[in-house]
């Protein structure tokens, strides 16, 4: 049974949504095939202007010293190799933090909101799945915030209001991991409802689309002739859906928004070696990788983080190996995925600890303070 959101299918069912949820992603994988054939068109005379700037100069605070220690203390039982799960890239600095708090799994609350099209293969291939039975089994309370996958921000924006008005009365906060487009949704609901989202303590973003995908912006009229009422397992779109995640529309938001966001984010970056790519990304990455090779199949890393965040880390992973094993939940479809390797749970109560550590002051303090006399 699963703790968080119920029963489990009845094995013969089981195998019936397997088959299911193959066809609807087969059918999902022909569509985005079709839509890359087809040559990119940009607009940037719509975008609005932007620049790219260091860490430092966007307001973002680097925690990947802290995450990192956080990540590989976990990982090291395991014998995993720590630089193979996240990336170090220049200017970390190794840090060290306050032991960890004891009793997390009773001081806070966790929840997860699936991107887009997360409910459109059914549930056996879900984003978070394994990290919740894991998190649940530990004794953690724990809350899948599904949205439309096919819905528009504004829209999933209500679905999660209503969502957070009926979770339990309950003193403790919440830490939310929202996953791709289910950013910008839960943001949303940020800006339009703050006393709903006033049991939030902070946001994790895992491989958000915080400020848009040039992939959207190029393929924008296919995804709405083939994809938006495209049949799959979930409700059909408008096609403004994918507007949501477009460059332009998401520099506008912020331009509007970043005052009305109160509640401290944390970013955690997907940025896969070669190897570790799925090769069901491998057409949108290589497509990304001809301007920046720095990307995850749908997003180019500085895409992924939010100004004046908290920047966990890079991990090791493509966009969606990051949330799901598709390679175990179905293993038919196997030879399309590589996400096996990805410590999905580990990479989570790791953000869960510096969460913890920042919200309750806790200072870091470099390696050069702790051997000075």
């Amino acid at each position: 049974m699963n703790l968080v959101t119920g029963r489990w299918a009845r094995p013969g069912a089981r195998a019936g949504l397997r088959r299911v949820a193959c066809a609807a992603m087969g059918a999902a994988t022909l569509a985005l095939t079709a839509c890359l054939s087809v040559p990119g068109r940009s607009h940037p005379d719509k975008a609005a202007p932007a620049i790219l700037a260091s860490l430092q100069a966007a307001g973002v605070h680097d925690l990947r010293g802290a995450y990192r220690e956080a990540l590989c203390r976990r990982l090291r039982p395991d014998g995993v190799s720590c630089d193979d799960v996240l990336l170090r890239l220049p200017g970390e600095e190794a840090l060290y933090t306050a032991s960890p708090a004891a009793d997390l799994a009773r001081r806070y609350r966790v929840a997860f909101v699936p991107g887009m099209l997360a409910d459109c293969v059914g549930t056996m291939v879900r984003p978070f799945g394994g990290v919740e039975r894991d998190l649940a089994q530990a004794g953690v309370d724990v809350y899948y915030l599904p949205v439309a996958g096919r819905g528009t921000s504004a829209a999933n924006a209500e679905r999660l209001a209503r969502q957070m008005a009926a979770l339990p009365d309950d003193p403790r906060p919440l830490i939310v991991f929202a996953h791709s487009k289910g950013l910008p949704d839960l943001l949303e609901l940020v800006a339009r409802h703050p006393a709903k989202a006033h049991h939030i303590a902070a946001i994790v973003s895992v491989a958000g689309a915080v400020q848009g995908s040039l992939l959207a912006d190029e393929l924008r009229s296919e995804y709405r002739v083939l994809l938006s009422s495209l049949p799959l397992l979930c409700e059909p779109g408008t096609g403004e859906e994918i507007d949501d995640v477009r460059r332009d529309v998401r520099l506008e938001w912020w331009r509007q928004h970043r005052t009305s966001i109160s509640v401290p984010v944390f970013s955690l970056v997907t940025m896969p070696r070669p190897d570790r790519l799925t090769p069901f990304m491998a057409s949108t990455y290589h497509r990304l990788a001809s301007i920046d090779p720095l990307n995850d199949g749908m997003l180019f890393w500085y895409d992924q983080i939010v100004p004046g965040s908290h920047l966990l880390g890079f991990v090791n992973a493509d966009h969606f190996a990051i949330v799901q094993s598709t390679r175990h939940d179905l293993p038919i479809m196997g030879v399309l995925f590589r996400d096996d390797h990805v410590p999905r749970t580990l990479l989570v109560e790791a953000a869960i600890e510096v969460v913890d550590n920042v919200l309750r002051g806790t200072a870091t303090r470099s390696r050069e303070d702790i051997q000075a006399p």
